[in-house]
């Protein structure tokens, strides 16, 4: 029982980071646009979306590794009282 809440602790955690991971870029991105107010173009702003989004997939892979493992362990879990 206790492996089973520790496998949900750990998914929700990895959800959690994701989420921060993703935040940070988008305010990364806006932060890029307010440093450069008057020569941040649409064409720069494309190429620092694509950089982050890159970014979130390089450390997003490993998150969903963790969570699919982690789902895995957990529906191979047979129930004892049946």
């Amino acid at each position: 029982m206790k492996r089973e809440y520790l496998f949900w602790v750990l998914i929700l955690a990895s959800f959690i980071f994701l989420v921060l991971v993703i935040n940070h870029s988008v305010y990364e991105i806006h932060y890029l646009k307010s440093f450069f107010p008057g020569t941040f173009t649409v064409e720069q702003a494309k190429d620092a979306a694509i950089v982050e989004f890159v970014k979130v997939i390089f450390i997003s892979i490993p998150v969903f590794i963790i969570i699919w493992i982690s789902l895995n362990l957990l529906g191979r879990r047979q129930p004892k009282d049946l």
